[in-house]
């Protein structure tokens, strides 16, 4: 291990990409005349000073033997050409792979990390196979970044994302000092109280996406993004890079069972042991899952939680797990790495880790726990139950659900960022509008370890709209921590690409992807599943109307009615992992 001050630091090294745009990087290196590794990582939001502490620390990995290039992508911070997200990340990464491998400093060995949208660009360069690519570590991320659930727009993440982008605009424009002074204000006015943009509708109105579109007419991708909701030929140009069966090197997922990524990143997972380009790739995945949101330091608090020492992203030492997977695959280090088994597994409830040898746990079994009520489920003061015996003979549950009310994803203010982690949901449960089903006080503990699904038979008077799922925790004392939701938009039921509309009053069946979670429910705990129409502004509001999203502010009240008898039974799938 070097010391830091070994280090030395060239900013600003310019990288000529083959259509002739020159991106520029930070690069962090030994203080010596010897070749090292490479580790990549490729930002949209500022190399200068962004990335300096947590798992992501440049110092300490070039400390560990590494040439660290921290590089801005195209049209942000110093590189040239036109930002648009993820539109040219395939091609980049791989001139920027093969350009680092030809450096006088680099044993032509590279490989990449970083999470969020840094770990996108790491999947974007790993399906081009560029040659000197031995490896990459995306935390945190989709290897595809559509921002919808179940054909319902992730309003909150979307919108908190893009609001960072109309300053990076305003750094590089060349407008007059004075025009500039005026759209900087305006910019700083909307984003700090960006809960108002939330709420404005049309969609396509946006008052900050309009801003940026005064600030530079290039495209803004916000709008881009309503407008070509379920057009795949779009998303595969404009956003997910190729089938991962492209990418043929072994690959470190790290992510949270509160972060925004969780499904996409065991997703990834499953996809590369199963289908990866190689026999190299397929063999040679490795899972870490934290009870995390989406935070490079990897805190043990994850919203009103806190999960205890043993899961801090100091403890676990993420960068040092960086520095040894990279230390095995661009330096043949025998470090055992590779011996441990390939899932490693944080389990909520007991708060403790455990290792695993496969996503799904192989001897997972899936349970279904039915809705039951005598109709009045409506709160957490009505009747509903959940339990693993089938329904008889038993009366629907409904509500009204008013887009100009929607259910907010988390208790009180939406607030301005990006909404996750554990939350008591006890005052969200007061509302008419949210079904409450719970179990029995369980009498010994029960692991749910696993992805859940919700299927539900439902109807609605409308033309369109929305169900939303979500599993809970419920404590002794009252309290109720969600743990993983999910929604589905009426007219995307059967494809997200495809939208088929519905006859109103008519009843079909809904399949809700909930996520994936790993707890052990706790003896004198219940298990709860809600049932609403809305998660706002996680999602976008359904208008009821049946017009495309984004498109109007029009707004109609529908009456939503959830079946649980003989023939329409609706439940929850759990992944019960027997003791």
């Amino acid at each position: 291990m070097l010391s830091q001050e070994s280090i030395k630091v060239d900013f600003n090294v310019p990288a000529k990409m083959k259509d002739g745009i020159t991106l520029y990087a930070d690069v962090y290196r030994p203080n010596t005349e010897s070749k090292f590794p490479a580790i990549l990582t490729r930002l949209p939001y500022g190399k200068n000073g962004s990335i300096t502490g947590g798992f992501m620390n440049p110092h300490r990995i070039a400390s560990a033997g590494y040439n660290v290039v921290i590089q801005d992508i195209r049209g942000t911070g110093a590189s040239e050409g036109e930002f648009y997200p993820r539109r040219a990340e395939m091609k980049d990464g791989y001139d920027t792979v093969e350009w680092i491998a030809a450096q006088p400093w680099c044993n032509g060995n590279v490989g990449m990390y970083g999470m969020s949208h840094m770990g996108f660009t790491q999947w974007a360069a790993a399906v081009m196979q560029p040659p000197h690519l031995k490896t990459i570590c995306p935390t945190a991320t989709k290897a595809g970044a559509r921002p919808y659930d179940g054909g319902a727009l992730a309003l909150n993440h979307l919108l908190a994302w893009a609001a960072q982008f109309p300053g990076n605009k305003l750094g590089r424009s060349k407008l007059p000092p004075e025009k500039l002074k005026m759209l900087r204000n305006e910019y700083y006015n909307l984003k700090n109280k960006l809960e108002d943009q939330y709420w404005q509708l049309p969609l396509k109105e946006n008052s900050l996406a309009k801003l940026a579109e005064k600030i530079d007419p290039s495209p803004f991708f916000y709008f881009d993004y309503l407008k070509y909701g379920d057009d795949e030929e779009f998303w595969k140009q404009s956003c997910t890079p190729a089938p991962l069966e492209n990418v043929t090197i072994p690959a470190l997922h790290i992510c949270g069972w509160y972060d925004l990524s969780t499904s996409g990143v065991l997703d990834s997972f499953v996809q590369m042991k199963a289908r990866g380009g190689s026999q190299l790739a397929r063999t040679n995945q490795k899972l870490v899952m934290g009870p995390w949101v989406h935070n490079a330091d990897f805190p043990s608090v994850s919203g009103e939680l806190d999960f205890g020492m043993a899961s801090s992203g100091a403890i676990v030492d993420i960068c040092g797990l960086h520095i040894r997977w990279f230390d095995y695959w661009l330096k043949g280090i025998d470090n055992g790495v590779m011996s441990e088994p390939p899932v490693r597994i944080f389990i909520m409830g007991d708060n403790i880790w455990r290792n695993e040898n496969e996503w799904p746990l192989a001897r997972t079994q899936y349970t279904k726990y039915y809705f039951h009520s005598d109709g009045k489920a409506n709160s957490r003061n009505g009747d509903g139950g959940l339990s693993d015996q089938g329904p008889d003979e038993e009366p629907t549950d409904n509500f009204l659900y008013d887009p100009r009310n929607p259910v907010p994803a988390k208790p009180g203010s939406v607030g301005s960022g990006i909404i996750m982690g554990a939350i008591d949901f006890q005052d969200v449960e007061k509302r008419v509008d949210v079904l409450v089903y719970s179990s029995e006080i369980l009498k010994s503990d029960l692991e749910v370890t696993g992805p859940i699904k919700l299927i539900l038979y439902a109807a609605t008077s409308a033309v369109d709209t929305d169900f939303t799922g979500k599993l809970v925790d419920v404590w002794p004392d009252g309290r109720s921590y969600n743990l993983v939701d999910g929604i589905i938009r009426a007219c995307y039921r059967a494809s997200e690409w495809e939208a088929k509309p519905i006859v109103p009053g008519k009843i079909y069946e809904y399949c809700i992807d909930l996520g994936a979670t790993s707890i052990i429910f706790k003896a004198g705990h219940r298990i709860r599943v809600e049932v609403s129409s809305s998660s706002f502004p996680k999602w976008d509001r359904n208008l009821n109307t049946g017009h495309r999203i984004g498109q109007d502010a029009e707004m109609k009240v529908a009456l939503q009615t959830i079946y649980h008898d003989r023939q329409y039974s609706s439940h929850v799938i759990l992944p019960i992992i027997p003791k």
